[in-house]
């Protein structure tokens, strides 16, 4: 018997996989107060228990397949393994049935930005693409889909490598690795190694310069960095008649001019996308296209409003701490003004001591909110200008009375969002409608559903 753990998107979309399997299960929620009632409809045939696993399950149960934000260290999964139950997750599921090529992204950050660059690339190519995984649409749902794709391009998330066992890619990379979810893991060597299970059977390996790994064997690896290529198949930067251009070995691809986006991750991210892309026939051509009309991805170092000289940049993607210098160490350079940071939200046991050279530099004061607010400031406080204050709407209140002309006011979190929000987008919506308040004309109110938002994200 198969039991399906955690009922969230992902474990619905195992649901109705099994259903097209025609697979008896069971369906099993932590949340003793989850509502499963809409599931029971959708699912007649499936038995479902909440809060605590039935004992006589635990005796039928051959097949756990665990949702990602189930940690296998929980004790009723520890006695399932104990037992000799088959752990797996969604992505096994599908890897089990895939017929068509795979190309397999993960990384601290950055994942989805390259993710929906490879799709854009492939379709203008001329490929059937499905985007899915970690990115929003359960990579089980694209699979059964009607439509006959010639390649998946999956998201993956460290959570959804653990429980993965037989994924094989036509090409994968690991972008980064910086310190996240702490709370989960013991070490960065067991993230770390959570992350490089995507080199597991890959075809390809692509990897950025900066990253040493072992244990990856004969596949075929290539190096991407915003240096000039180290050989004829790695990818980076090269000047060529005073501009300097994304290239292959002494190959240039992409006037980097030409890119909407500016900067150097912006870089990094269209050098792993080419590099990805390899397997198949994309032209430079295609590359140029999709790079000069991509705007990024909502809630990524995205531009909220300019008032009198002063940007408001929503980054709620921002969860980490990597994922937050880099933002800091894109803007800072490129402003007359300093940097007015917002962050806070659930830690996830982070060091934020790697941030404070960083705001040093470029940030005027930090004003943090959320539950972790303190753990932050004692990070930073010594040497910085630190602010406290318990909501986001008070921090976006906060940095408006200390802005200057000139300077930037980037939300860029560097923690999770479940403290206050029900995820990042959420958050960096109600941030987008805050700051859109903030400077109403007025009289001007904003529409009520807005008002009601920010009201209730005030009071918590």
């Amino acid at each position: 018997m198969i039991m399906v753990a955690g009922l969230g998107i992902t474990g619905q979309s195992v649901l109705r996989f099994l259903q097209t399997q025609q697979e008896r299960c069971y369906a099993f929620d932590t949340r003793a107060d989850f509502d499963i009632r809409p599931l029971r409809l959708q699912f007649p045939q499936v038995q479902f228990a909440c809060g605590e696993l039935p004992k006589r399950w635990r005796e039928q149960v051959k097949t756990l397949v665990l949702s990602p934000g189930i940690d296998q260290r929980e004790p009723w999964v520890q006695q399932l393994i104990k037992q000799g139950v088959e752990v797996i997750g969604d992505i096994e599921l599908f890897a089990r049935a895939v017929g068509v090529p795979v190309v397999a992204i993960t990384g601290s950050n950055g994942k989805s930005t390259v993710t929906t660059l490879i799709g854009e690339a492939l379709k203008t190519a001329g490929y059937e693409v499905a985007v899915a995984g970690n990115i929003g649409l359960p990579a089980l749902d694209a699979l059964l889909d009607e439509r006959d794709y010639e390649v998946y391009v999956l998201e993956l998330s460290s959570f959804q490598l653990e429980t993965t066992y037989s994924l094989h890619s036509i090409s994968a990379t690991v972008l980064n690795i910086s310190e996240d979810h702490m709370d989960r893991y013991d070490h960065m060597a067991a993230y770390t190694q959570a992350k490089c299970k995507v080199f597991d059977d890959t075809e390809l390996a692509v990897l950025p310069t900066d990253l040493n790994l072992t244990g990856l064997g004969a596949v075929r690896q290539i190096r991407f960095g915003i240096e000039p290529p180290q050989s004829e198949h790695d990818y980076g930067l090269m000047e060529r008649e005073g501009q300097v251009y994304l290239a292959k070995g002494a190959q240039p691809l992409v006037n980097c001019a030409q890119m909407l986006l500016q900067g150097a991750h912006h870089q990094l991210n269209a050098l792993a996308m080419m590099a990805l892309c390899e397997p198949f026939e994309v032209s430079k051509q295609v590359f140029s296209q999709v790079l000069t009309n991509f705007s990024g991805l909502p809630h990524r170092t995205q531009l909220v409003t300019e008032v009198n000289s002063v940007q408001w940049i929503n980054d709620s993607k921002g969860t980490n701490v990597g994922a937050t210098l880099t933002a800091l160490q894109t803007f800072g350079p490129q402003i007359d003004g300093k940097i007015v940071l917002l962050a806070g939200g659930v830690s996830k046991d982070a060091d934020f001591s790697s941030l404070l050279p960083t705001v040093q530099a470029y940030c005027s004061v930090t004003i943090l909110f959320g539950r972790d607010r303190e753990i932050i400031a004692q990070a930073l406080r010594e040497h910085c200008d630190v602010c406290l204050v318990e909501t986001l709407a008070e921090a976006v209140a906060m940095a408006a009375s200390r802005v200057q002309s000139g300077d930037c006011v980037l939300f860029s979190p560097a923690c999770a969002s479940f403290d206050q929000f029900k995820n990042y987008a959420q958050r960096g919506e109600i941030f987008k409608e805050i700051v859109q308040q903030q400077f109403a004309s007025p009289g001007v109110s904003g529409d009520a559903e807005s008002s009601h938002r920010i009201a209730e994200h005030t009071r918590n």
